[in-house]
Parts: C-alpha cells; structure tokens; sequence
C-alpha cells in the first residue's frame, strides 16, 4: 500500500515498470519513483486478515536468521538480537509440528520482531512478523512458549477469527490448547502439564479479582458499555482451553485432533461467534450436548465443576513441596536442581499468600529468586514479598516496576502494593513509583493502572 499516487517513472523520466520480490518478508514489494525524488513501497499481502491483525514495524532493526522461514528482528541494542536468537532457535522445529497437528501454514513467513521493555503484552500475532516483548528472553529457551502461542494464532485466531469481542475465547481458549499441544510434543508432557498447571493457578485467581462482577468470567459475555480493557483478563484463554480439554478428554484425543482439523478446514479465513461452532461441535460430535453442560461451559459463570487441574509426577511434586513450605520446610537444593522458570513459578504460585518475613528471606537465600532473569519467577517472588511485608525487597520491587511495561507484571504488583487495610506506606511508594515511570508504559498499561489506583487508593 502507499501513501499517496505518483507516476511510474524516475525523475530522468526513464520507465520503472519493474517488480521487486522482496521474498524475505513474504510481501510482494513494488518500488516507484515519484516526481519528487521519493520512494512509494506497495506491500502486498494475498490473505485476508481482519483489521486489528494489521501492524507496521519501522525501525533501526537488525536480524539474525534462525531458520528457513524465521528471522528475528531487534534494535541492535545490549545483545537483545543474539539473545533472542539464542532463545528462539527452535521455532522452525516448532512450525513443522505444528502442521502435523493443525495443517498447512498458510502465512508463507514466521517472523519475530522483539520490542521495546515499554510493549504491555507478552506477544502480539501478527501475521508473518509475531511483536514480542523483551522478558520473553530468559535464556533457557523457556521464552518459546510465548512464540509456540502466537504460532498457534496463525490457525486459531488469524485463520479463524472471533466475530467480536464477547466471543474472544474462541481466539485465545483455541489457542491456548493448540500452544499446550505444541509444547507437549517439543518440550514434554512434563512440561505441558507445568503450564496447564500454572494456567489453572491463574484461572483461580481471576475469578477471584471478578467476584464482583462474574460477568467477566463468562467465556460469552456482555461487553455492552464495557471498555474491554476493563475486563481483560486470562479467563478466556484458560477457562477456553478447560472447556476444549473437556471435551478432548470426553471424546477421546484422536477423534478431537479430527474435529479440531475439520474446523479449521471449515472455518479458515472466516469470523465466528460461539453459537456457530457450538452448532458445528454438536454438529460434528453427535450426542456431546447430553455428555457436556454446553450451556453452562460458555455462558455461566465461574469454574464448572468438571474442569480439573493436570496430572503428572512433577506437577504434584512442585505443588508437595510448596504445601511443605506452609510448615517451614525449604526445598533442598536437590529437590530443584532440574528446574527452570516454570517449576520456580508453579512453586511460588502454590506458596501461601503470605508467610513470616524470614521464611521469604531464607528462600532467597538460597536460591535467589529476587535476582532470577525470569520475570515470571522474578515477579512472582515479589508478590510473595510485598503480601508478608518483606520490605528487604521493596528497592527490588520498585526497580523491577521501572524496567518493564508488560501489563502481566505491572498488574499484580501495583495490585498487591495498593490492597488492603494498613499499607499506607506500601500505597505512597506505588503512587510515587508509578509518576517517575508513568511515560516509559504504554497508553494502555497506563489505563490499567490508573484504574487500580482508581479502586484502591
């Protein structure tokens, strides 16, 4: 597309009807001379995709190539390209099984821009170049789990689009599933379990802040004078994927995988609302209606009683050893030795909400969770130390509010420093530490977090 028209020509007058391919970035490139002496580049992209999935990149961006249909894109600034490279190396791996499970990929290029510490989401999907925040990069390749979501999108969501907003789980519950599927094959049931474990730990906690307003905990809901900020939350993602884990746990693995190929083959470059695949399961699924509480599942409220917490040999030793934690026990050093960022965050997601000061400061201790290049274990860690009033980490907390942007970490901490009788002093340092950072957040981690204020301070 171009800004605005101009004749083909050069300023010598001499006819430019050539095309160039740039078959790097999977758009079809024309360069035109205007009269001017300027340059119009038409991009040209044959899928369709809805509005909202249209993004521009511009930059002083450097690139690594990490495999045939994957480069990664960054500033050129504190090694965030290699790192990233580094962190990233596995995606072509991750593209091939996810076409053994979904089908072809349709968008030619899997490219991975990694943004500004100021973007407020963990990724973006945008078609051919995925936006990803800079805490993805861990450094143990853990981050990918962010990318196997925004590949997952490239089905879910950009082939098939919910029709609206109020049908959004069926972007982000499809995707969610199709992430967890994608991990179990490249990473391990171990692992898969880990997430779906820390998922539900989230699913708990947000029906937990909406207990005044369990419309948001609908997965078909009511956003009528609702900004949908408002009630942004990880609900439609997990209570999304508990609804499709049902129903592949009601029929059978194999018979989903076939249901779940069929409905993209069926759907594909098309929006829908939750009563069209509704239709299209019982369709397809005969008898699923008498088996599932449909009904309830996308329009009731809260967790339904048949959704349910994973199994596996590591998801109930991390959750064993938090519950120790409750008796003063610290996991010995051999008892972690394997873990990465996900083990560390199901473990403190599963701690009480609050212990004795001395108990937080001889975990870290031990294992310097305060200092983990994790954010999510990092962040995680924090939270434990602002609800029993650790203030040793308080230094930590405002320094780590001051770094990042993304909504996922700035939520929960402003939250936690701010609810509650008697933290006065809690409240002055998150009103001071939000006015020195305010510009370095996005507009919208901005909103979010002046509504907390709003209904707290």
């Amino acid at each position: 597309m171009s800004a605005r028209h101009c004749d083909r020509h050069d300023p010598l007058g001499t006819d430019l009807d050539g095309v160039l391919t740039n078959e790097e970035s999977g758009f079809d490139l024309k360069s035109l001379w205007c009269e001017e002496g300027r340059i119009v580049e038409e991009f040209v992209m044959e899928q369709p995709i809805p509005p909202y999935l249209f993004a521009f990149a511009v930059g002083e961006l450097g690139f690594r190539e990490v495999g045939p249909r994957t480069r990664v894109y960054s500033e050129a600034v504190d090694g965030v390209l290699d790192a990233a490279a580094r962190e990233f190396a596995g995606t072509e791996e991750m593209i091939r099984q996810a076409e053994s499970l979904f089908g072809e990929y349709e968008w030619e290029r899997f490219d991975l821009l990694v943004l500004p510490p100021s973007f407020p989401y963990g990724g973006m999907e945008n078609p051919r170049m995925v936006f990803l925040t800079p805490t993805v990069i861990k450094g143990d390749a853990s981050g990918a789990q962010i990318v196997a979501h925004e590949l997952a999108h490239s089905w879910t969501g950009n082939l098939i689009t919910n029709k609206n907003n109020e049908h959004f789980w069926l972007n982000e519950g499809f995707t969610t599933y199709a992430e967890r599927r994608i991990i179990e094959v490249v990473q391990g049931e171990d692992i898969a379990a880990l997430t779906i474990g820390n998922g539900w730990r989230g699913l708990n906690e947000e029906v937990e802040r909406f207990k005044d307003n369990m419309e948001y905990t609908k997965l078909k809901n009511n956003q009528e004078g609702v900004h949908p900020d408002e009630m942004y939350s990880r609900v439609p993602y997990e209570k999304g994927f508990q609804f499709l884990w049902r129903i592949e746990h009601q029929i059978g693995r194999p018979a989903f995988d076939e249901f779940l190929k069929k409905y993209i083959a069926t759907f594909k470059f098309k929006s829908i609302d939750t009563g069209i695949f509704l239709d299209f399961l019982k369709a397809n699924v005969h008898g699923i209606e008498k088996d599932i509480d449909l009904q309830l599942w996308t329009e009731g409220t809260g967790i339904p009683p048949d959704a349910h917490e994973p199994v596996s040999n590591l998801y109930i030793k991390i959750t064993s050893l938090a519950n120790d934690f409750k008796l003063g026990r610290i996991p010995r050093e051999d008892e972690v030795a394997s873990w990465k960022g996900q083990e560390w965050e199901l473990y403190l997601k599963n701690l009480p909400r609050a212990v004795e000061p001395s108990q937080v400061l001889a975990l870290d201790a031990r294992y310097r969770l305060s200092e983990s290049k994790d954010y999510d274990v990092k962040v995680g860690f924090l939270q434990l130390a602002i609800s029993s009033r650790c203030r040793d980490y308080y230094g930590e907390v405002e320094k780590t509010l001051k770094e990042v942007g993304r909504m996922r970490y700035l939520r929960p901490l402003y939250s936690d420093l701010v609810q509650g009788p008697g933290n006065e002093e809690d409240k002055i340092l998150a009103e001071r530490v939000f006015a020195e950072a305010r510009e370095c957040y996005h507009p919208i981690a901005q909103g979010v977090i002046e509504a907390i204020f709003a209904k707290h301070v």
